[in-house]
């Protein structure tokens, strides 16, 4: 069974590209016309992937986060994986389908270490 000691810089730098991904979505959202609310919700959560981003970025070890971080990253990688599945089409070559999979396998496996 696999823990947090066990996550690689590789790993690490999936939960990066995870979160940055997550953050330009919201970017792409918050230009959109939303209510005051969703603008407050997004900003919030924007702002919260933004810090445990910074953090990673900083540290670049997982025991950097609280675990309260940890229940962002999850969030993240999951955001991710979504915009990996709303993304895929048949326009794309087989190769990048086959980066979108393995980037999404990455991820996934991540959430699954993080849930246990």
């Amino acid at each position: 069974m696999k823990s947090l000691a066990s996550i690689t810089g590789k790993e690490i730098e999936t939960i990066k590209m995870a979160l940055n991904d997550s953050i330009s979505d919201m970017n792409t959202e918050l230009k959109q016309k939303l209510t005051p609310e969703q603008t407050n919700a997004l900003t919030d959560f924007k702002a919260k992937y933004t810090r445990v981003f910074d953090k990673l970025k900083q540290s670049g070890s997982i025991y950097a986060l609280t675990e309260t971080d940890l229940d962002i990253v999850a969030g993240g990688l999951n955001d991710a994986i979504d915009l990996i599945e709303d993304n895929i089409s048949e326009d794309l070559s087989e190769e990048d389908i086959e980066e979108f999979m393995a980037y999404k396998n990455d991820c996934q496996n991540l959430l699954d270490l993080l849930s246990l």
